[in-house]
């Protein structure tokens, strides 16, 4: 995480802090990219940078460094009801700039920033620094990635577009972005550059005349639109032009090419460390508590499967109802938090067919016979539960010194997965969250694990590495299955199968993956140190609620 820290300041020529901003009667959370050189005496231009929903101020940091390293103060912004900042999102009353018009005015007030100030915006994002364009009337440049078209915006208080609003615009979208069609896309735009036919990648306007427009259609998918190197390369440039009075020189983009890349790199090796610690900790741990391991025979008591059967069960399980229970979560909002409460029953309902697969079917075609009261009491004993609870509040805190420390959190590229608990509401909806995760978790420690036939010979052998990479290979292959129907088709034919509305939905599998990953690899580990599902199932339980609690917006009930 060192490395990760020293990139991030770019060896210390930027100073990275995080800062909290007043917006009405709630504080929103920002990280802020300061130039060491930026002073009263010498004040730099400013860029406000948000996210897209269900997503985080570190979506967007990378981008922010960057400008940072080329002489602009950077803050990224938790919108409201998102990552640490407060508010509800989707109130009746919520600000349509989502808290974004607050941050622009906190830089204002900074002796270090000039009037000239930039807005960039993915997603929803796009379609907040767009109302606040409209708001404030003195935006010197804006990007939109993603977003800020069509009637999701169509009301007043986002603005009408046209030639010379907002100033020196920007568009990029991914050429897979499943939100938009190029045609049609084109074909809005057209009222916006001033031609009927727009041609990507040129320019139109001229900065000058604070008009310039481009559009930009980089080869990636809507998740991933503000960490590809083309979009943060051109995002830069556009900036320096829009809100420098030199002339920028090629040297702008390639210095912008690479520092960003190598902190996420780091993250990425910080967060499989931390998630590696899991295991040599918790062998400590059980190994001092001999109670706390089962010894009843192995596979034995409820009967088994064959491995590939009870795998693809479970993983076929999972994905069948994987749309279906994310529309229900809107009806039923409850944790309330956008796609998060979708997310809880979507798994919710994976536990429950599984498990009544396993009550009166699996028994017609298998060899499995189960005595759910006999099975919990012996999955679950006061010893391992505490084991569970105590290790997973040791690696919270453990991320949680990490982020104060170093200003970052670990994440999985883009997607912050793990992240502190702030605001306070937000523990309340990770306790909500457990129950949830823990009845799934326990039913797929049965098909993951207790009625699986594996090979006889030793359990202690090499051959449990190999059992696990099956195990984890099986738990995602089908949803990885469905992001290559989703994309591959679009790559080789420019052809989408699924709607709009579900193949957004499919932008949560990358994210759904990772920490499937990370669970079925815990889940494999601790059922190997104590022969019973239940201390895995709780400790997976609650690094999901984690998970799920810190990264979903708050929307009400």
């Amino acid at each position: 995480m060192g490395s990760a820290v020293v990139l991030d300041t770019d060896f210390g020529n930027l100073d990275v802090e995080m800062v909290s901003i007043p917006d009405r009667d709630h504080q929103l959370s920002g990280v802020l990219y300061r130039p060491i050189d930026a002073t009263q005496e010498n004040p730099l231009p400013a860029i406000v940078l948000v996210h897209g929903i269900s997503g985080s101020k570190q979506m967007v940091s990378g981008i922010a460094l960057e400008l940072g390293r080329h002489g602009f103060v950077a803050l990224a912004v938790d919108l409201v009801g998102h990552g640490n900042s407060e508010g509800v999102f989707r109130d009746s009353n919520v600000d349509p700039t989502l808290g974004t018009l607050a941050s622009v005015q906190y830089l204002e007030s900074q002796p270090y920033t000039r009037a000239s100030i930039g807005l960039i915006g993915h997603s929803l994002g796009a379609g907040a620094i767009r109302a606040t364009a409209a708001a404030h009337r003195n935006i010197a440049a804006s990007v939109f990635i993603g977003g800020g078209f069509g009637s999701i915006v169509a009301d007043p208080v986002y603005g009408t577009l046209n030639s010379t609003h907002p100033r020196n615009l920007l568009v990029a979208i991914g050429k897979y972005d499943v939100l938009f069609d190029m045609g049609q896309l084109e074909k809005e735009l057209s009222d916006v550059f001033g031609i009927q036919e727009i041609t990507p990648d040129r320019l139109y306007g001229n900065f000058s005349t604070q008009t310039a427009r481009k559009l930009i259609t980089p080869a990636t998918t809507h998740l991933f639109e503000p960490f590809d190197l083309s979009v943060v390369s051109e995002i830069v440039l556009w900036m320096t032009n829009a809100l420098k009075s030199e002339s920028p020189t090629q040297d702008v983009v390639s210095r912008g090419r690479s520092t960003y890349l190598y902190r996420e790199v780091a993250i990425l090796v910080s967060l499989s460390a931390f998630v590696c610690l899991i295991f040599p900790i918790s062998a400590i741990i059980l190994n001092s508590f001999p109670s706390a391991v089962d010894q009843r025979t192995r596979k034995t008591k409820y009967g088994t499967m064959e491995d590939w059967k009870s795998l693809i069960t479970w993983g076929l399980l999972g994905l069948i109802l994987f749309v279906p229970m994310f529309s229900l979560g809107f009806l039923i909002p409850f944790p309330p938090l956008i796609f998060g409460s979708s997310f809880a029953w979507w798994l919710l309902s994976v536990a429950t067919s599984g498990l009544l697969l396993i009550l009166f079917l699996l028994p017609k075609y298998s060899a499995v016979r189960l005595d759910p009261k006999s099975l919990i009491s012996e999955s679950f004993n006061r010893l391992g539960a505490t084991i569970a609870v105590v290790l997973f509040t040791m690696f919270y805190t453990i991320e949680n010194l990490t982020e104060t420390i170093f200003l970052t959190d670990l994440r999985f590229l883009v997607i912050p997965i793990f992240n502190d608990l702030k605001p306070t509401a937000r523990i309340l909806t990770f306790l909500m969250f457990v129950p949830f995760f823990l009845t799934y978790f326990f039913v797929e420690g049965l098909y993951l694990h207790e009625f699986r036939k594996l090979s006889n010979r030793g359990w202690r052998s090499r051959l449990e590495l190999s059992a696990m990479g099956k195990a984890i290979a099986m738990k995602t292959s089908p949803y990885v299955a469905v992001l290559c129907v989703n994309y591959i088709p679009m790559l080789l034919l420019d052809f989408r199968i699924f709607p709009v509305s579900v193949g957004f939905l499919m932008e949560f599998l990358w994210g759904v993956i990772a920490l499937f990953i990370i669970s079925t690899a815990c889940s494999w580990w601790f059922y190997r140190c104590t022969s019973a599902v239940g201390t895995g199932a709780i400790f997976n339980a609650l690094l999901f609620a984690w998970s799920a609690a810190s990264i979903f917006p708050f929307g009400g009930f």
